[in-house]
């Protein structure tokens, strides 16, 4: 998603995903973008287990954890924007694996102005 510089936005990931026991999740969100202000939490819950993670700075892991399998993880957050730019969310394996890991279709990731 695109963003403009001064501006303040709340965005929201709902990430549905497959992966390797070994392998696991990691999100972060991310982009070209610059941040004046950041803070986002990510929630991955998979067999009942639910983890949490924080973080206050671009490109930081949340949400990370290994041996699931089917992981549903929800990022909230808001950005203030310091130099126009993107905003994406990312995603990877937590540890290192051959097999493949991936976010399902149906997955989300919106972005709204905050006025």
């Amino acid at each position: 998603a695109n963003v403009a510089a001064g501006k303040i936005y709340r965005f929201e990931a709902k990430l549905y995903t497959t992966s390797n026991v070994a392998g696991g999740v990691q999100f972060a969100i991310a982009g070209t973008a610059t941040a004046t202000a950041i803070i986002y939490e990510g929630l991955t819950t998979d067999a009942g287990l639910t983890t949490q993670g924080r973080a206050a700075a671009l490109g930081t892991a949340v949400g990370a954890v290994t041996a699931v399998t089917a992981a549903y993880t929800v990022i909230t957050g808001t950005i203030t924007v310091n130099a126009a730019g993107t905003i994406t969310c990312q995603f990877a394996q937590n540890a290192s694996n051959g097999a493949a890991s991936s976010v399902l279709v149906g997955s989300t990731f919106s972005i709204i102005e905050m006025l």
